[in-house]
C-alpha cells in the first residue's frame, strides 16, 4: 500500500496475503508505540545494545524487549548486529526524541488514545456517534485539557505533521505583500514560526485557546521570531483578533461540524476589512479515487470529533454561508490544498 497516492491494480501478489498484512497492521503500530513510549531509539542513540542492556535502561522485562526488538527488526524499524545487538537505522532514527525529523510524537499520539478510539469504529459507524467520546466519556479537546501527557503528544503530532504536510504551502503561496498574519487556531505556533522565518518583514498574531498558547512562546523563541509575533488567547467561537490583512485557518475547520465551522468563519469575517484575505489550508476529499492517507484521515476525524473531510463544494458552501467569495484555489505538492477567499 502506498500511503499518499492512489493504489492501482498490479499483478496480484496474493490477495489473501495482502489482506492479512492489512489486518496485522495494528500489531506493527502497537509495537512502534511501545518502542516510542519506552524511548528505545534514545537508548540506542549512542551505541548498539543487547536486549538485556535495553531492558535495563528502560526498566522493563528483558524477554519481552527481546521479542519486541526482533519483531521491529523484521519490519525494518531497527537493525540487528552479529545476531545479538540492536541498533538504530534510518527508519528507527525517526523515533529519537526532539530531532528535526522525529516522528515520535505522532507515534505516541496515534498509538494511545487514538488507537483506543479506533477500537470503537464499529460503534461509530453503527450509531453515527463519535467513537472518542464513547471511549473516554468526554470530547477530544476537553480530554486534552485534563490530560497533560496527551496534550503534549498531540502538540508534537501537529508540529511533526506541519513539517511533513504543510511546508509545501510555503512553496505554493506568496506572502510577500502580507504585513500582518493572524493565525486563527494556530496551536503552539509551529506553522506561524515557519512562515515568519521565511518572510522576515512579516508580523503575526497567534490566536488559540489560553491553555494551548501557554506553550507557544517557547516555540517562537526557539525559532527566533518571538519579537514579531503577538500571542493572544481566546475562543474563535466568540471573536477573532482584528488588524491582520491575511487570516489563516490551517487544519481548523476539519475539526468542526458545519454550524461550528460557519461560526468560526463568520468571526473571521467580522474581524476583517474588505481588502483582507482569508487563507484556508486543509485536506480536501476528492470526488473520485483517493489515496489511503485521505481515506484514513477522514475516518480519523470521525473517530476524534464526529466530522469527515470535506469536498471542494462543501468548503465553498461554508465560505458562501459566512459571507466570503473564493478568489483562488491552490494545489500544493503535499496532501493539503489552499483556498483563498475575501469578504463578498
Amino acid at each position: 500500500m502506498t500511503l499518499y497516492t492512489e493504489n492501482t491494480q498490479s499483478e496480484p501478489e496474493s490477495s489473501s496475503s495482502v489482506l492479512l498484512e492489512m489486518m496485522y497492521g495494528f500489531q506493527v503500530s502497537q509495537a512502534l508505540f511501545v518502542a516510542a513510549k519506552l524511548e528505545i531509539a534514545d537508548i540506542l542513540s549512542d551505541s548498539s545494545k543487547t536486549a538485556d542492556e535495553i531492558a535495563k535502561a528502560a526498566g522493563v522485562n528483558c524477554n519481552g524487549i527481546y521479542h519486541l526488538m526482533r519483531m521491529l527488526v523484521s519490519v525494518g524499524v531497527f537493525s540487528l548486529e552479529d545476531n545479538e545487538k540492536f541498533c538504530l537505522n534510518s527508519m528507527g532514527k525517526h523515533l529519537v526524541t526532539g530531532t528535526s525529523d522525529s516522528l515520535r510524537g505522532t507515534v505516541l499520539a496515534m498509538g494511545d488514545e487514538l488507537y483506543q478510539g479506533w477500537g470503537n469504529l464499529l460503534y461509530g459507524i453503527k450509531t453515527g456517534e463519535t467513537p472518542f467520546e464513547h471511549t473516554f466519556k468526554t470530547n477530544f479537546y476537553s480530554y486534552l485539557k485534563h490530560n497533560s501527557d496527551a496534550a503534549v503528544n498531540f502538540n508534537e503530532w501537529m508540529k511533526e505533521t506541519t513539517r511533513e504536510w504543510l511546508l509545501p504551502v510555503l512553496e505554493a503561496y506568496d506572502f510577500s505583500d502580507v504585513k500582518k498574519l493572524v493565525d486563527v487556531g494556530g496551536g503552539i505556533g509551529t506553522l506561524t514560526a515557519v512562515i515568519l522565518n521565511a518572510n522576515p518583514k512579516l508580523q503575526a498574531i497567534l490566536f488559540d485557546r489560553e491553555d494551548v498558547v501557554v506553550d507557544a512562546n517557547q516555540v517562537l523563541e526557539e525559532a527566533g521570531v518571538a519579537d514579531r509575533c503577538q500571542i493572544v488567547g481566546g475562543s474563535f467561537f466568540e471573536a477573532v483578533p482584528p488588524s491582520g490583512d491575511l487570516y489563516l485557518l490551517s487544519r481548523v475547520l476539519l475539526n468542526w461540524d458545519e454550524g461550528h465551522a460557519i461560526t468560526i468563519l463568520k468571526n473571521c469575517y467580522q474581524a476583517m476589512t474588505a481588502k483582507d484575505r482569508l487563507m484556508i489550508v486543509d485536506f480536501m476529499l476528492p470526488e473520485g479515487k483517493m489515496s489511503p492517507f485521505i481515506g484514513m484521515g477522514s475516518l480519523t476525524l470521525f473517530i476524534l470529533g464526529g466530522t469527515f473531510m470535506r469536498t471542494k463544494d462543501e468548503f465553498y458552501h461554508l465560505l458562501s454561508s459566512a459571507g466570503f467569495k473564493v478568489t483562488n484555489m491552490i494545489e500544493t505538492k503535499g496532501p493539503v490544498s489552499v483556498i483563498e477567499a475575501k469578504p463578498a
